[in-house]
């Protein structure tokens, strides 16, 4: 097996993980919240109990993945089957997200996303309670448990590759998918330490809209077509 295929695999990956919106979207109104009600240096100090969230939610999928794939790999005889599987799951995954992922996709100012209200409702209650790091914490971690539906295709895909190629080495791709989850939280928490506030992030929110809207839908067909093809 080439190097390529896997190569160019973990790059769709990171990108579709560093473009999904529920976790920065969610910090950002956090953090605006945070400095309403406590100092910077508290702000600061909770904003990083929500990044650690995400980042031990993400460690536990990708190994829980992990370790369950590794069990079904020594009973599986047909590899190709389970590719092909995966390959439509992506299509479906493109699909949804071009329609559905955007609560109004068309709407241009909108950046509303496919949570029923009701949860959002609930979630703008927990974001305005949070006093501690154990609640950011919890916020950050629980986050990203909506977006399984798009994300965990992801983790079984990338981890059947890993366990069916000695070309990459499986430590330094989960870091760097983990990585590529939490980079979009630093960024903001860099936005707001330098004295951005909620709406200038929104509004790059809003810009940036059209742009991760194509290009999920593209990311996950071309993982669709690496598997399919490239292997």
């Amino acid at each position: 097996m080439s190097i390529i295929p896997p190569v160019i695999l973990i790059v769709v990956v990171l990108l579709i993980l560093m473009s999904f919106q529920l976790a920065p979207g969610t910090f950002s109104i956090f953090y605006h919240f945070m400095l309403g009600k406590f100092s910077r240096k508290k702000s600061d100090d909770l904003s990083l109990s929500f990044i650690f969230g995400t980042e031990l939610f993400m460690v536990t999928m990708w190994l829980l993945t992990y370790f369950v794939l590794f069990t079904i790999f020594t009973n599986l005889t047909d590899y190709q089957i389970l590719l092909w599987i995966f390959a439509g799951i992506s299509i479906a995954e493109a699909v949804s997200i071009f329609l559905f992922y955007y609560k109004s996709p068309t709407s241009r100012k909108s950046t509303v996303l496919f949570l029923p209200r009701r949860f959002a409702s609930t979630l703008m209650h927990r974001i305005a309670s949070v006093k501690s790091r154990k609640d950011a914490f919890l916020l950050g971690f629980f986050i990203n448990v909506p977006e399984l539906v798009f994300t965990l295709p992801l983790f079984i895909i990338m981890n059947t590759i890993l366990l069916n190629t000695t070309l990459v080495p499986v430590a330094i791709t989960i870091a760097l998918a983990i990585l590529a989850t939490i980079l979009p939280l630093f960024i903001i928490r860099t936005f707001y330490r330098a004295d951005y506030a909620l709406a200038d992030i929104q509004r790059l929110r809003v810009h940036t809209k059209p742009v991760v809207r194509i290009c999920l839908p593209i990311c996950y067909i071309i993982i669709a077509i690496i598997l399919i093809t490239g292997f």
